[in-house]
């Protein structure tokens, strides 16, 4: 009996210090997502995310391309890299990439501006994709464009492929579905921590 008290106790400690964990990383991604950058970066780095079978973006998406046009509308920016995947079943396997570039021609930006990039299918391939294309390009700073709860992992990935001056600015779109969003980046980090 005293042995399986000592158990429960130590597994209620262990318990309470994972919530103490979480609830601590959860403040910290969401003050570093909501804290945006004011000044110049040479490229708005967009994270691509669901896209319509017809080509229209999702209302997370078009929050994070909104931002990156008022970015580059504002002078902050010479380049928008939008990046996202080929698509899903569900979209007609509309390339967000193509999607995000087709909305910001629509909206005024010229197309030597834009570089749409359709391999960008997480956070990862985004970052490694762009620092390919830069490769060649040199910009020296770079502003990365998503969900608020997702930036630090995008900046811990972008640092550690070599980009030394990341920005960011999240997204002005936010839903019930940002609560989910939070709670699954806590893992999500600490996987690309391990794998990257």
């Amino acid at each position: 009996m005293f042995q399986k008290n000592k158990t429960r106790r130590r597994i209620k400690r262990i318990a309470l210090v994972l919530l103490c964990w979480l609830c601590i990383h959860i403040i910290y991604i969401t003050a570093d997502g909501l804290h945006n950058y004011h000044g110049r970066a040479g490229v708005a780095v967009i994270l691509g995310n669901q896209v319509f079978a017809d080509g229209s973006l999702s209302p997370w998406l078009k929050g994070r391309v909104d931002k990156a046009l008022a970015l580059y509308k504002a002078g902050k920016v010479e380049k928008i890299f939008a990046s996202g995947g080929t698509g899903t079943r569900k979209s007609n396997f509309y390339p967000e990439g193509d999607a995000m570039k087709k909305y910001l021609l629509a909206n005024g930006v010229p197309d030597s501006v834009i570089i749409a990039d359709n391999l960008g299918q997480n956070t990862y391939l985004t970052a490694r994709n762009f620092m390919a294309w830069n490769a060649t390009h040199h910009y020296t700073s770079v502003i990365v464009v998503s969900q608020f709860y997702h930036i630090t992992r995008i900046k811990y990935i972008f640092h550690k492929l070599g980009c030394t001056n990341v920005y960011s600015a999240s997204s002005d779109a936010y839903s019930r579905n940002d609560i989910v969003g939070t709670l699954r980046e806590v893992p999500a980090f600490y996987k690309y921590l391990l794998a990257y």
